[in-house]
């Protein structure tokens, strides 16, 4: 399924193209959950941050660490539409855009021929938790930019651009600050590893990217204090591990969480000896490591696994398209077992209203019935992927990275 061309204006055009009518149909069908019924969703701190931009608030009453994520509400509240979730959602279209010429661009950097590149992007655009769908049930939200933010990175990386790094790094703290520990992560692997091949360039902009991060965040903090005084990354991290330590179950809820963030990709890719055995390829030495950390993320940084698993879509699927190696059998085995996971026909229940039902979306929320039969697809997904989705051809060689 090679295609000479694997790069286009066309190709962006068209999917932009697309994913505003998807926009436009998800937003007339999918109607925005009442957060103010029920003070555990997020949009309650946004809003709170976006009353304070926009006056109507004179105090900063925002939680950690919604109150250093000031990017998306400050933007937010310049907007002329008035209400928050149009002004919201404005945003969320425009990154619902912009990140789609950077996924093309940077799919090409790492060898995905035009299939790849577009099942990557209707997955991560089509999602129920992805780019459209769960960002109109919940458009008070600071997701989308961040996949924007996360190919702007890689394509800094790959495309040694330590300077762009440099200049986007406290934008891209202050619109979520997972940012500094992807870079304390560059930082030891591969930074050390290049540091030891005479390559200081890199570690050294990581380095100093990083610490920019650091004192973005410092600074942020200090101008918008967290209502809830003491609490911090480290702190946040010990509590869910806690958690995690006194329910085992949640272990079996997220690996259900994140078959259905991935489908059959993740464990067509797990199956295969391959995808741990190739040498990395050009490039990879990068992803792999900010793959690796969203998979620790989705564990240890907060309940909502699914959600956060998906958020490292951009890495995470880069890896996992860029290993497998499938005949067109084997794609339509995979396509058909994981479009499921998708929900392309269903909308999000309003978890204002109805807590309960949304709950049941969630492998990380539902009851023991519908964990059961997340539970069950699981088990399928395994099954087919270890006896029908072996890698068809195997690299015998380290491949070479397009220019």
């Amino acid at each position: 399924m090679k295609s000479g061309k694997i790069y286009s204006f066309t190709d962006v055009i068209l999917a932009m193209a697309l994913t505003l009518g998807g926009f436009m149909v998800f937003s007339g069908l999918q109607p925005p959950l009442q957060h103010q019924l029920n003070p555990l969703f997020d949009a309650n701190q946004y809003e709170k941050a976006y009353g304070y931009f926009t006056g109507k608030s004179d105090n900063y009453l925002v939680n950690y660490p919604f109150s250093i994520r000031i990017l998306v509400p400050w933007f937010a509240a310049q907007l002329p539409f008035g209400d928050i979730i149009d002004n919201f959602k404005a945003i969320n279209l425009l990154f619902s855009l912009a990140w789609i010429p950077l996924w093309f661009l940077v799919s090409k950097k790492f060898g995905l021929d035009r299939f790849k590149m577009w099942i990557g992007w209707f997955w991560i655009t089509f999602h129920w938790v992805g780019v459209l769908k769960g960002n109109l049930s919940d458009p008070i939200t600071v997701d989308v930019p961040i996949y924007f933010f996360q190919l702007l990175l890689v394509y800094c990386l790959i495309g040694r651009k330590w300077g762009l790094l440099l200049l986007i790094t406290p934008l891209m703290t202050i619109q979520k600050e997972s940012l500094l520990p992807l870079l304390l992560v560059l930082i030891v692997y591969p930074g050390i590893s290049l540091w030891r091949h005479h390559d200081k360039k890199a570690p050294i902009a990581l380095a100093a990217a990083f610490f920019i991060s650091l004192l973005t965040l410092k600074i942020t903090g200090h101008y918008f204090p967290p209502a809830n005084a003491g609490k911090n990354g480290a702190v946040n991290l010990f509590y869910n591990t806690v958690g995690l330590l006194g329910h085992p179950d949640l272990f079996l809820r997220w690996i259900c969480a994140v078959t259905l963030a991935y489908g059959a990709f993740l464990w067509a890719s797990i199956r295969n000896r391959q995808f741990w055995t190739i040498p990395i390829i050009p490039h990879h030495q990068w992803l792999i490591p900010l793959a690796l950390t969203y998979v620790f993320f989705s564990l240890f940084a907060g309940g909502d696994f699914t959600r956060i698993a998906f958020l490292g879509s951009p890495f995470i699927m880069l890896v996992l398209l860029g290993k497998l190696e499938l005949t067109r059998i084997q794609w339509g085995i995979l396509l058909v077992m994981s479009i499921p996971a998708m929900r392309l026909f269903g909308f999000l229940p309003d978890g204002g209203a109805d807590f309960e039902t949304w709950k049941t979306w969630h492998p990380e929320y539902a009851p023991w019935k519908s964990l059961g039969r997340y539970c069950l697809y699981t088990a399928i997904i395994v099954l087919v992927s270890w006896k029908w989705l072996k890698n068809h051809f195997v690299t015998p060689r380290m491949k070479k990275a397009p220019k």
